[in-house]
């Protein structure tokens, strides 16, 4: 069997590619709930593939920064915590702001908010129905992200070897491909059947996808010209908007499904091989930093203005406002979310990252005396 050569022990340079890709994806479902929410479009592919692309870039990200780092129990349960206390921070702050919205709208607290909070505080919801149980709006992707953790070690050991990584990706290709079809395309319909949609199977080859793709980097860079990056994601943005359909799931079916599908891989694919210069190489570490914060905090921008603020300025319901005033709260929304995510990422995240990575850090066994020969020395 053939394998992947084996990287190098030290730590893997950032790959700004996938830095942009991330940034945009970010947006991109931001910018979709806000259209919805306001009745200004509906482009579900928008928000669809801005998040399957995200469990593309999460396998791709992990399986080059851990690729022949993974060691043993120890390097696994090192790996688990150090990803829960990548997401669990802000995460919890976005739970109880939530809640705290949705008792000042309510006037009472959630049903079973204890039972919630742990579940999510765990990341436990990802397991069953996460659409139900997740509390921050998007929250569900971040549950089945977290179970997808659990089973790295394992995808990571598979994609060592070519037959191993093509048997379990036809495999996952099959297993996402059949649960689709029976929930989102039953005949029940999309609506009827997003929960029972929105389960782990529904996306493991996107990181499993990943995880080959961030494998294949490690071991070998490209070194393509950055055109080929900005070529990736205008024709990624192109098919989104393309192949959008007004039924919501449409997207996921058919033709359409199996075009963004295979376009999902060659984004990221071309994403982490560009090299990147001048502005576009500034503003990319930018574009990741803000990401996971973007993702999380527009929903509460969102819905704090219009549950407590847009009441005292108008009588009319938002999604009845003029276009202009719309366009100016999605603006509005965006910018409060991305200076508040980079903000949160730098005297916030980071630091318990930081702190996190001390606290694991494998304890260093004192240097060994030298071994002294005393036959030597009398000689």
């Amino acid at each position: 069997m053939t394998s992947l050569p084996v990287p190098p022990a030290t730590a893997p340079e950032r790959v700004l590619g996938w830095d942009v890709l991330r940034g945009l994806c970010a947006l991109a479902v931001a910018v979709y709930h806000l259209m919805y929410w306001q009745d200004l479009a509906t482009v579900h592919t928008l928000g669809s593939y801005g998040v399957y692309l995200f469990f593309v870039l999460s396998g791709a990200s992990l399986a080059y920064n851990y690729a022949g780092q993974m060691r043993g129990p120890a390097d696994a349960a090192r790996f688990l915590v150090t990803r829960w206390l990548r997401l669990v921070p802000l995460f919890l702050v976005a739970c109880l702001l939530f809640l705290a919205l949705l008792a000042v709208r309510n006037g009472a607290w959630v049903d079973q908010i204890a039972w919630r909070l742990l579940l999510n505080v765990s990341f436990a919801f990802g397991v069953y129905d996460p659409t139900i149980w997740a509390l921050p709006i998007g929250g569900w992707s971040l549950g089945i992200e977290f179970v997808y953790y659990l089973a790295f070690p394992l995808l990571l050991l598979a994609v060592s070897r070519r037959t191993w990584w093509i048997v379990v990706g036809t495999a996952l290709v099959a297993l996402q491909w059949t649960w689709i079809q029976h929930t989102a395309g039953s005949a029940a319909g999309y609506a009827a059947s997003s929960v029972a949609y929105h389960q782990v199977p529904a996306f493991a080859a996107y990181f499993f996808g990943g995880c080959v793709i961030g494998a294949a980097r490690r071991a070998r860079d490209r070194a393509w010209p950055q055109a080929a990056g900005v070529l990736a994601w205008a024709a990624m943005a192109v098919l989104l908007l393309v192949l959008n359909s007004p039924a919501a799931g449409a997207e996921l079916l058919g033709v359409r499904g199996a075009v963004l599908f295979v376009a999902c891989f060659g984004a990221v694919f071309a994403s982490a091989h560009v090299r990147l210069a001048g502005g576009v190489a500034r503003v990319a570490p930018w574009l990741g930093d803000i990401t996971y914060g973007c993702y999380l905090l527009h929903p509460l921008f969102f819905f704090g203005f219009n549950w407590l603020v847009w009441p005292r300025l108008s009588t009319l319901e938002l999604a009845h406002a003029a276009p202009a005033v719309r366009l100016a709260v999605l603006a509005g929304v965006l910018l409060a979310s991305c200076a508040t995510a980079a903000a949160s990422e730098r005297w916030f995240e980071a630091p318990v990252r930081r702190w996190g990575k001390r606290m694991l850090a494998p304890a260093r066994k004192p240097a060994a005396k030298p071994y002294i020969d005393a036959a030597s020395i009398s000689s």
